[in-house]
C-alpha cells in the first residue's frame, strides 16, 4: 500500500475531516500510483461505512481491483440479489468494471431503475459485461424509447451492446431533433462506444447547439470529452476547425459557441483524470503541444493565436477572452509543473 492511502486512512480515522476537493485528489493519485493492496484497504474502509464513504474513491478501487475483490464487494453489497439499504449505486458500476459476470443478472434488473444513478450506474456497469444472453432484451428496452425526449439516460449507451453500427443515424436523429439536453449524454456515449468510424458523427455532436453537448449542470461534458477521446478526435482538430473555417467571417453566433465548447473540454483535458469505462481510449495529446496549437503566434506581427481570434471577433470586452486567459494561465502552470518534475527525475 502506497504512503498517500496510509495517511488518507489515518486521517479519517482520526476524525480528520477533509473537504472533498482533496479527497478526490487522494483519489487520483492513488488511481494512478496504487495496487491491489490500496484497493483492498480502501475497500474495507467502504465496507465499515458505505454510506458514509466519499464516491471519488471508488475510482482506485475500480482501478486497481480484481474479480475476487468485487466478489467480496458484492456478497457484502447484495442480500437476496437486491443491493441492501445504504449501499450507494455507485457499487454497480464498480462491479461491473471489475468484470464481476455474476452480477450481470441484476445490473440488468437495475437497467430501468427510476432512480436516476441507480439506472446509471447499472448501465455503466454491464458496458463491461458480456450481455450476449441479453441481447434482444436490452433492444427491446432501447427500442422502447427511442424518439423520446426523457428516458433512462444511459440505456443508450448500451446500443453496441445489442445493435450493429447502422443503429448509429438514429441515435443521432434522436440526440439532435427529440431528446432533451438534459437527457442525451448516454446517446453521446452509445454513439462514441461503436469507434473511430464515429469520429464525423461526434464533431457534429460537439459543435452543434442542439446536443449542447459541453454542459456542464448535468455532467454531460465529462460523457462528450471521453466519447470525444474513444473515436480518435483531437484537440488539434477541433482548434482547427475554429482557426480555419471560413464561415465564422459571417457567424459570430457560431464561433461562440464553439469556443465554448473548446473552453470546456480543455478544462477536462486538465482536470478530468479517471478512466470510467475501462476499455475506452484516451487522448495522449500533450499539453505542450495543444498549448502551441492554442496560443502560438506563428507570425511575429499578427497574434493567429485563439486569443488573437477572439480579439479580431468580439473585441476587448467579451467574456470569452477572460475565459481564454484563464485557460491560458493553468496551462502554464500544468507545464511548469511538468517541467520541474522534468528536472527532479534527471536530478535524483
Amino acid at each position: 500500500m502506497i504512503q498517500i492511502t496510509q495517511k488518507l486512512i489515518h486521517l479519517n480515522r482520526h476524525n480528520n475531516r477533509l473537504d472533498a476537493g482533496i479527497v478526490s485528489a487522494y483519489a487520483d493519485i492513488i488511481a494512478k500510483y496504487g495496487s491491489i493492496d490500496d484497493a483492498i484497504a480502501l475497500a474495507q474502509w467502504f465496507l465499515e461505512s458505505p454510506a458514509d464513504f466519499n464516491g471519488s474513491l471508488l475510482y482506485p478501487i475500480m482501478k486497481h481491483g480484481n474479480e475476487k475483490l468485487a466478489k467480496e464487494l458484492h456478497n457484502n453489497c447484495f442480500y437476496h440479489n437486491e443491493l441492501r439499504e445504504g449501499i450507494p449505486d455507485d457499487i454497480l458500476h464498480v462491479l461491473g468494471y471489475l468484470g464481476f459476470t455474476d452480477c450481470t443478472e441484476q445490473l440488468i434488473s437495475y437497467m430501468e431503475a427510476d432512480d436516476w444513478g441507480l439506472s446509471m450506474s447499472a448501465c455503466m456497469g454491464l458496458l463491461h459485461l458480456p450481455c450476449d444472453p441479453y441481447k434482444d432484451l436490452i433492444k427491446s428496452k432501447l427500442e422502447k424509447w427511442v424518439g423520446q425526449s426523457l428516458f433512462h439516460e444511459f440505456l443508450p449507451a448500451l446500443s453496441f451492446k445489442c445493435a450493429a453500427p447502422e443503429i448509429v443515424p438514429r441515435l443521432a436523429d434522436w440526440g439532435e431533433h427529440a431528446a432533451s439536453t438534459d437527457c442525451n449524454a448516454g446517446i453521446i456515449l452509445g454513439i462514441a462506444l461503436f469507434g473511430t468510424g464515429q469520429k464525423d458523427v461526434l464533431k457534429h455532436i460537439l459543435w452543434s447547439p442542439n446536443w449542447e453537448a459541453h454542459g456542464t449542470g448535468t455532467g454531460t461534458c465529462i460523457w462528450s470529452y471521453v466519447s470525444m477521446q474513444h473515436v480518435g478526435l483531437t484537440f488539434k482538430e477541433l482548434i482547427g476547425d475554429i482557426k480555419h473555417a471560413p464561415v465564422f467571417m459571417e457567424d459570430r453566433t457560431e464561433l461562440d459557441y464553439r469556443l465554448d465548447v473548446l473552453y470546456e473540454m480543455l478544462s477536462l483535458k486538465l482536470t478530468y483524470h479517471k478512466q470510467p469505462i475501462r476499455f475506452a481510449c484516451q487522448n495522449n495529446e500533450s499539453i505542450r503541444e495543444i498549448y502551441q496549437d492554442l496560443f502560438s503566434w506563428p507570425t511575429p506581427h499578427k497574434d493567429e493565436s485563439i486569443i488573437g481570434l477572439i480579439i479580431d471577433h468580439f473585441g476587448l470586452q467579451n467574456s470569452l477572452l477572460e475565459k481564454y486567459y484563464e485557460l491560458r494561465n493553468r496551462f502554464e502552470l500544468k507545464i511548469d509543473h511538468e517541467i520541474e518534475l522534468e528536472h527532479l527525475l534527471h536530478e535524483y
